[in-house]
């Protein structure tokens, strides 16, 4: 649904609902549970628990180096976004502990980890989605997800895995460190599908001696188009045709099922299309524009 509100007050509202995602994340799974999910706010719980430091603050504090690194990486643009988001997550978490007294939304550490990823995932994802990041490790996963191939769950899975390993050394219990790394994948799967999609829809390419009864089917019985080029294989170089089509993931089924009764022999490789914009899957006056 696109925001009747101007698109900058927009962004700013949805980084807000994600700072306050994280912060109740915090203040009622992983802190209370001294789980360690990485970034800056996993070295505030190290010095919450070592040094009686307020989370929130130490979250602030950590990020000031960094606002300096996103600054140079995205413009100052980003760099604004950014800092108002660390400051809302940073102010909030506090703010919510302070002012409610929050306590362990559950007992069982496990729950914990699970429940605190997805508000995390969540979070960040809000966050992301609206060029901004909450700092700490999502700079770098950002910079990462610019200058490489990985995904920004990726980045932050490479990133935050140092420091889920001192949490562990700091803590002296392997449990809480693999629980850290529970919650890093977690959230790292739930950013990726908020910012990418989750994947309803499937990419086939398609090798047959017979693609003309194939893509016949695929046009007229399954009411999907498709494109087709040539190429040559790397054992012999002969040339065959391939089909490409995007279906979605309660059609593959039937395509797979033409494919096997026109050719048993086809070759047939699917893949995951995290978006596909366009006639007959999402609009592009639907899509969400990026710009500021």
């Amino acid at each position: 649904m696109k925001p009747r509100l101007p698109k900058v007050i927009w962004d700013f509202f949805m980084i807000t609902l994600g700072a306050a995602f994280m912060a109740l994340s915090y203040d009622l799974f992983l802190v209370p549970h001294k789980i360690v999910a990485g970034g800056a706010a996993g070295l505030a719980v190290i010095f919450y628990y070592l040094f009686k430091l307020p989370v929130g603050t130490m979250i602030f504090v950590i990020n000031i180096p960094l606002f300096v690194w996103g600054l140079r990486e995205f413009g100052k643009k980003f760099g604004f976004r950014t800092i108002y988001a660390v400051f809302m997550t940073a102010f909030l978490t506090d703010f919510f502990q302070v002012t409610f007294q929050l306590k362990a939304a559950t007992q069982n550490t496990i729950l914990a980890s699970i429940y605190g990823a997805v508000l995390l995932g969540v979070g960040l994802g809000l966050a992301f989605r609206h060029q901004a990041t909450t700092g700490g490790s999502d700079i770098v996963a950002q910079i990462l997800a610019k200058h490489t191939n990985f995904t920004p769950g990726m980045g932050i899975m490479i990133v935050d895995f140092f420091i889920i390993a001192l949490a562990g050394l700091t803590f002296r219990q392997v449990d809480l460190a693999l629980l850290g790394f529970t919650t890093l994948y977690i959230s790292g799967r739930i950013l990726d599908v908020i910012l990418e999609g989750p994947s309803y829809n499937k990419a086939a390419y398609i090798i047959s001696d017979h693609y003309e009864l194939i893509r016949g089917e695929v046009v007229l019985g399954m009411d999907r188009g498709g494109t087709m080029w040539v190429g040559k294989g790397f054992y012999k170089g002969t040339e065959r045709t391939i089909l490409f089509c995007v279906v979605s993931r309660k059609e593959l089924a039937q395509l797979r099922e033409i494919v096997k009764a026109l050719d048993p022999k086809a070759f047939m490789v699917v893949t995951d299309a995290r978006e596909v914009l366009g006639h007959g899957f999402t609009p592009w006056n639907k899509v969400e524009s990026s710009g500021g």
